[in-house]
């Protein structure tokens, strides 16, 4: 005997059914999974975040604890329950909202001039693959003119286990290595066929994949446990070219356990390793905060654990960069104004993402219903969403672990903000920011605003580089062996910065 999961989806699709035996509880999060639809679960299924809420009806285990504080009376009377902490004992039906699929992307990115000497191949097609933390960008060139031949962005499958690296480190350690392998495997194998169909060529017979230091353990199904506790080591920096079935990849080399291959590959597009006479500033803000500074030709960094919070994650309200999403907030006449992701902009809000979560601070701070301190008398309306005080001290949170990281890093060196002659800004997060309401809530200081050059998706393009380059594929490998790393979890510096700025 066996019982029917139904799927149905808000796009309108035939509803899609699955069997399963009789006696089995089947988590509703595995049988989306089994569908071949993503839900973002930024906790790890621990049913701590509740952000998988999805629709469901028919034979349900009881409502648990985790699930009760978690949804609001209306949602508990609608049906709603959490994917990761709900399970079928029966026939159902389970209604999922596809919004996600439509999040906001970036595969646009700045590099500077090079000489175009693919090392791999000087024929064909060559793929390269940057693996960020949320989402995938990957690109298809002409290995014989360095033409970019189609290029797409879709979120990172192994979200499911964690919105964060740790969350997923401790997934990885605990059984999961090769689910998270599997999955990023086949998302880079789709993503790869659907360039060729959208390109019309044949499959590439060369690829660079970048990402950070655990994304690149988790894909080659490497043990990340050293990661995992100080003193945060690496058995395998990468740098590496594969040869598997006729197909050659190259690994760029990491720089430490939390800033990898992907900062190596955006410094390498910068350009800045190239001009020694300059003091500039790289960061990647997001669930960690990666700062390079190149000072005198010496190139100084360091990682900081922000946490999820910028990305819409551990916030009441947050969101992905989503349609419907809330992506900028600004003061007029002395009333918060909102606008989401997507043409309509008369919808309810399906949250706040990261650039709105901050523009939302910087205007409470603005028409001050919060103060310095991060107090607030009563939680705030945002749009359709409501901003707790607890979601605050999120924000002041991640916002004090980067900027005293950014503070420890001029300390090193011996240097103020003034001395700083340009501030680069990479990854899709950055790319997107509005550096006036980061300057307001103290994320970067007012004096580097005017200095600040987005660089896009540089991680994506300094593979792009090593893949059409071999002088630039050899310069990546110098740089991240000559970078000098600050251990910022032992750093005193750091240590009392990161006190002093908790406060806007």
């Amino acid at each position: 005997m066996s019982f029917c999961i139904r799927i149905v989806t808000s796009a309108n699709d035939a509803p899609l059914c699955f069997e399963y035996q009789d006696g089995e509880q089947v988590l509703l999060a595995d049988a989306l999974s089994r569908a071949g639809l993503h839900q973002d679960r930024p906790c790890g299924g621990r049913g701590v975040c509740g952000k998988c809420i999805v629709r469901a009806t028919g034979a349900l285990t009881p409502m648990s604890d985790a699930e009760a504080a978690h949804l609001t009376k209306e949602q508990i009377q609608a049906g709603c329950r959490l994917a990761c902490v709900a399970r079928a004992l029966g026939t159902l039906s389970i209604y999922y909202n596809t919004y996600h699929a439509n999040m906001q992307g970036l595969t646009e990115g700045f590099f500077t001039n090079f000489l175009l000497s693919p090392p791999d191949s000087t024929q064909g097609t060559g793929l390269a693959v940057d693996i960020g933390t949320t989402t995938v960008a990957a690109y298809l060139y002409s290995l014989t003119d360095g033409k970019l031949l189609a290029s797409l962005c879709r979120t990172n499958p192994q979200r499911a286990h964690g919105a964060d690296v740790i969350s997923r480190v401790d997934f990885a350690m605990h059984g999961g290595l090769d689910t998270l392998r599997d999955l990023i495997a086949d998302c880079i194998d789709t993503a790869e066929r659907d360039l060729c169909e959208m390109a019309r060529s044949p499959a590439p017979r060369a690829r660079v994949i970048t990402g950070n230091t655990a994304m690149l353990h988790f894909l080659t199904a490497s043990d990340p446990s050293p990661m995992a506790a100080a003193p945060f080591l690496i058995k395998r920096p990468f740098g590496e070219r594969i040869v598997k079935d006729g197909v050659t990849t190259y690994l760029p080399r990491c720089i430490s356990a939390f800033i990898g291959a992907d900062i190596t590959a955006a410094l390498l597009a910068s350009g800045l390793c190239h001009e020694t006479g300059k003091t500039a500033l790289l960061m990647d803000i997001g669930t960690n905060g990666e700062m390079a500074l190149l000072h005198q030709g010496k190139l100084i960094c360091c990682s900081t654990a922000a946490g999820p919070a910028l990305e819409g994650a551990g916030i009441s309200c947050g969101a992905m960069a989503v349609e419907g999403a809330i992506d900028r907030v600004d003061v007029r006449d002395g009333a918060l104004h909102c606008h989401l992701i997507g043409k309509a902009q008369d919808i309810p809000a399906v949250g706040l993402c990261g650039t709105g979560l901050i523009d939302a601070v910087a205007a409470l701070l603005e028409i001050e219903e919060l103060d310095e301190t991060g107090y607030m008398e009563e939680d705030a309306d945002i749009g359709t969403c409501t901003l707790t005080r607890a979601d605050i001290r999120q924000v002041q949170l991640a916002k004090a672990a980067i900027r005293a990281g950014l503070e420890t890093l001029l300390h090193t060196a011996g240097i103020t903000y003034d001395t700083i002659d340009e501030v680069a800004l990479a990854g899709g997060f950055g790319s997107y920011l509005h550096p006036e309401s980061c300057a307001a809530i103290g994320l970067i200081p007012k004096e580097l605003v005017g200095k600040i050059r987005v660089l896009g998706n540089a991680a994506g393009s300094g593979a792009a580089m090593m893949l059409l380059s071999g002088e630039e594929r050899a310069f990546s490998e110098q740089i991240a062996q000559n970078a000098e790393v600050i251990d910022l979890s032992t750093n005193p510096v750091f240590m009392q910065r990161y006190v002093d700025e908790m406060y806007f």
